[in-house]
């Protein structure tokens, strides 16, 4: 479990790494956090206005948005997640998971805010370009590139909340 008696630095560096999942599927890192809230591994969430995150039921419904979310994405049409309304969205995952962490952990949610919104933003540049350099230099379908980003954004997320 981490909660208040976390150290900054793990704070700083799981906010960053949550953050930077926001930046590569807006909704999964919003669903990991309520994954890892839900089975009791974020101490001090249940005293905050994060609370609901730690249901079950958000839990599931969070994961099913973020199933939907990368299923979209092998779609042509999908839109770039560095387009206005694209990086809007990551910001405001990101953002929600830094605040939601930082309160957890009896510190200034604005900190966690900033440096969550700040990730996924800087983290939605080098995935988008890296996705389209490979797609233009492999031979790979942008279905199996995608499939490439999610385990991308798992694997970080699961390395962020890892106790």
């Amino acid at each position: 479990m981490f909660g208040a008696r976390i150290s900054t630095g793990l704070l700083v560096a799981r906010v960053l790494g949550l953050g930077a999942v926001a930046g590569i599927r807006s909704v999964s890192a919003p669903a990991q956090l309520s994954r890892a809230a839900s089975r009791g591994e974020i101490e001090g969430i249940e005293e905050t206005p994060f609370a609901p995150l730690a249901s079950p039921r958000a839990s599931r419904v969070l994961t099913v948005l973020a199933v939907g979310e990368a299923v979209a994405d092998k779609f042509p049409r999908a839109p770039d997640r560095i387009s206005i309304p694209g990086l809007l969205g990551r910001a405001a995952s990101g953002a929600l998971v830094g605040t939601a962490l930082f309160a957890s952990a009896s510190r200034r949610g604005t900190a966690g805010a900033t440096l969550g919104l700040l990730s996924a933003v800087t983290a939605s540049y080098p995935s988008y370009y890296l996705r389209v350099g490979l797609l233009e230099r492999s031979s790979l379908p942008n279905w199996v590139l995608g499939l490439l980003e999610d385990a991308l954004a798992e694997g970080i997320g699961l390395l962020s909340l890892k106790r």
